[in-house]
């Protein structure tokens, strides 16, 4: 007798909580229907997968490489429900998105917000994080697709990167700092204050300006005010010495009303380096088709208001 997949999600569930009981439980089945199950599996096998010990269910010689199998169906099996899922369409599908904190606020966000205006029955599940966060719910199956800083993901042969475009940073800080009114601002004058940012990736590590250190370990650069939003940075910098960086377009109200300032601070790799983040060949949902179509369309409206900023939102 062949194994069934049910039997072998009925292992993996033994495997993980040693309990007849729990795991039954967990495949909302009876103890007494569960071990069956466990035992025709180990009869079609012709192999005793676990030992019932005081200590619960511990697999054998036998169970941890036919587990280790039966996991890797399990997954295949879920991949193959998910891609049958998707041939349902938009309008009944679901998107999963993982947003870092620039892409969102520029367009990620307001690309979601255009789907489920057009799909109202559209299912979403937005998580805004870090970059590197982001990168690790994509490789967890936790985000179909992700909008974050490319430089790390592109160097993870697991992972598929498609590059959005470009964006120009800025250093700002409030009216009244010390360095507001000057004419040129170097490193040496941003060593002095306090940053408030994300952590930063390697490429950024060993030439951003301002306040914070270098993890040894990941290469990554820690400000000395590590934020998660761009919105606390605002806060923050509108009232403190700090600095922070954004594009123009994402501070171009404060910069109107005479409350925050650019400095006067410029160098070819402040820029914001962004794209799509996916498991490589992993099929796309209609929704994260549209998702990406949304996003670039947004990004080149971005791009064409970037260039009629005025003045005052220049360094």
């Amino acid at each position: 007798m062949t194994p069934t997949l049910k039997q072998l999600l009925h292992a993996l569930a033994l495997q993980r909580h040693r309990s007849f009981q729990k795991a039954a439980q967990t495949q909302n089945i009876s103890q007494p229907a569960f071990s069956r199950s466990i035992t025709s599996l180990e009869t079609a096998l012709g192999v005793q997968l676990f030992d019932r010990q005081s200590i619960g269910a511990v697999p054998t010689v036998f169970g941890e490489a036919i587990l280790g199998h039966a996991e890797t169906i399990a997954r295949e099996a879920e991949e193959l429900e998910r891609e049958v899922h998707l041939l349902q369409g938009l309008e009944t599908g679901t998107l999963s998105v993982a947003l870092a904190v620039y892409p969102a606020e520029l367009s990620g966000r307001r690309a979601v917000a255009e789907l489920i205006a057009g799909y109202p029955d559209l299912r979403c599940k937005v998580q805004e994080n870090d970059w590197q966060t982001v990168i690790d719910l994509v490789l967890g199956r936790e985000a179909e697709i992700g909008l974050a800083e490319i430089s790390v993901a592109a160097q993870d042969h697991r992972l598929e990167v498609d590059p959005v475009g470009s964006h120009e940073l800025v250093l700002y800080c409030r009216s009244q700092h010390p360095l507001s009114g000057r004419t040129v601002v170097t490193d040496a004058d941003l060593a002095e204050f306090p940053l408030a940012l994300i952590r930063l990736p390697e490429r950024l590590a060993s030439v951003f300006p301002g306040k914070g250190e270098i993890n040894p370990e990941t290469g990554y650069f820690h400000p000395s005010i590590e934020i998660e939003d761009l919105s606390t940075a605002r806060e923050i910098v509108l009232y403190s010495n700090a600095f922070s960086a954004a594009t123009p377009m994402q501070i171009k109200p404060w910069l109107k009303r005479g409350e925050l300032q650019v400095l006067p601070y410029s160098a070819p790799w402040l820029a914001l380096n962004y794209g799509f983040i996916q498991l490589r060949g992993r099929m796309r949902s209609p929704a994260v088709e549209a998702f990406v179509n949304t996003v670039l369309r947004l990004e080149k409206d971005i791009g064409l208001r970037s260039q009629q900023l005025p003045e005052y939102a220049r360094t």
